[in-house]
């Protein structure tokens, strides 16, 4: 079975990625905490601690050969007010959301180019678009989809990296979307995870004319104009 990488698989959207590729790849969950997921190899690391993500990937390259996948989704999200927010929080969201995939993907490129394989970043659309508060997390998912089409560029023509941008994705299991957050999508629904799960499938599969590209997957949110009167 051809090895994936997937951070922050214990969770939300990648632990539905996780579950879904199981059967057909080996998947390795990095994440800082282990859940319940059968048939997936787990190592446990904060992403915030270069150092200890880069003992993390030796551990991994020293019992794996070969890598076809690296799934870049493990992210942290902290909405405050601007005048209420940290450098400290600023500091680790970053290191978690991008110079955690810049690194994975750094040190992992040989494997990648051996197998010809793929990156696939996780972004969002707040890459795009922003509500009050955000500026941490926003800025780690404009340099995620911008760190996407650099590494494309310089892992080419043999590895193909994208990122996809999710809108509004339920990942919770106890919240029932009401008919007013379905109306706000294109697509008359809230997003799930396996709406993620379908496109990073498709990415598996892309024969390398797709590359560099970021998909938004929003239900056609950043689409729809909306005005009040």
């Amino acid at each position: 079975m051809k090895n994936i990488v997937i951070t922050g698989a214990s969770n939300g959207i990648g632990k539905a990625i996780a579950k879904s590729l199981r059967k057909k790849y080996n998947i390795i969950n990095i994440d800082i905490e282990k859940k319940d997921l059968k048939k997936v190899d787990f190592y446990k690391c904060d992403l915030s601690q270069k150092d200890e993500l880069l003992k993390t990937i030796k551990s991994i390259k020293s019992k794996y050969d070969s890598i076809f996948a690296l799934i870049n989704n493990a992210a942290l999200a902290k909405f405050t007010p601007l005048e209420n927010q940290s450098i400290e929080d600023w500091e680790k969201i970053i290191a978690i959301n991008l110079t955690a995939p810049y690194i994975l993907s750094k040190e992992f490129s040989a494997l990648l180019k051996e197998s010809k394989g793929h990156i696939i970043n996780i972004s969002s659309t707040r890459a795009l678009m922003s509500e009050s508060g955000t500026e941490s997390y926003s800025a780690s998912k404009g340099g995620i989809s911008s760190l996407t089409h650099a590494l494309a560029v310089s892992l080419s023509p043999t590895v193909k990296v994208n990122s996809i941008s999710p809108g509004w994705i339920n990942t919770d299991v106890n919240y029932k979307p009401t008919n007013s957050d379905d109306e706000q999508h294109l697509s008359g629904r809230v997003g799930t995870p396996l709406d993620i799960v379908d496109t990073v499938k498709f990415l598996l599969k892309n024969r390398g004319f797709i590359t560099g590209e970021n998909i938004v997957i929003d239900g056609g949110m950043t689409r729809k104009m909306i005005y009040k009167d």
